[in-house]
């Protein structure tokens, strides 16, 4: 057998894409009763929950990100629907979310 033959009829696995799933979380997070707070910024709302596995990360406007413990995946899911966007990498999912950095400091009004 040739390695072309062992190719056409062994394919090599293609590499699992890392999945990320995203939700918007406008409003305070407060798990433990205390509002969640950026450390980077001081922001209080406005958050992009991500999920990766069963840990939870909260990502701020001014891209600072860390894993919240005291979020479960449990609580990620109450608010994720299913996905609207694929993107090919983070940097680009980040930028196309306004979660890169460029809108540190924006408050919406809800």
């Amino acid at each position: 057998m040739t390695d072309y033959d062992h190719d056409f009829y062994n394919p090599a696995p293609e590499p699992a894409r890392a999945v990320i799933r995203a939700v918007p979380h406008p409003a305070e997070l407060n798990p433990r009763g205390i509002t969640i707070t950026c450390t980077a910024c001081g922001a209080r709302r406005d958050w992009l929950l991500l999920a990766v596995h069963d840990q939870i990360f909260v990502r701020c406007r001014c891209a600072h990100e860390w894993r919240e413990p005291d979020l479960t995946r449990a609580d990620f899911d109450l608010h994720y629907i299913e996905p609207e966007h694929e993107w090919d990498d983070f940097d680009t999912a980040m930028r196309a979310l306004a979660f890169d950095g460029m809108m540190a400091g924006a408050i919406w009004n809800e």
